[in-house]
């Protein structure tokens, strides 16, 4: 009883004085929503989001990558904002509101800025086709 005590404490010492790097969180116990950025649609005379302003429904919408293949989202209700869950770090995509194509866009995603959990980098490289745009906070606002 006493040997086994003894190797109890023996392993117990062994593994509180493991060391490890204490300057990284332990994210093991995060769980992280899928890395993601908002797009949002305005008018340009108005500035108002089109998605709002002109009733669109999600139905209405069709996102596609450079292979055709849908890209999932879903429309924030209250500010008529596109929450686009990223395929990986860069991307294209092409939208298009009632069948017709409205603009398409391309982004890379920088190396995450911090070593907190959930951080996956901000868009950069931006591009979007022959429309006037800004980036702000991984929110891509386009005016169309």
């Amino acid at each position: 009883m006493i040997k086994q005590l003894a190797y109890l404490v023996l392993i117990i010492t062994l593994c509180t004085n493991c060391k490890t790097d204490d300057s990284l969180p332990d994210c093991s116990t995060i769980s992280c929503a899928a890395p993601f950025f908002l797009l949002d649609l305005v008018d340009s005379t108005t500035n108002e989001n089109i998605i709002l302003q002109d009733n669109i429904t999600e139905a209405a919408i069709m996102l596609k990558d450079a292979s055709g293949n849908p890209f999932q989202f879903t429309i924030i209700n209250s500010s008529g904002l596109l929450y686009i869950e990223k395929k990986g770090p860069s991307d294209f995509l092409e939208i298009r509101i009632d069948s017709e194509l409205v603009t398409s866009l391309s982004y890379n995603t920088s190396k995450p800025n911090t070593n907190e959990c959930c951080d996956f980098g901000n868009l950069i490289d931006v591009e979007v086709t022959d429309k006037t745009f800004s980036v702000e906070d991984n929110t891509v606002t386009i005016s169309l």
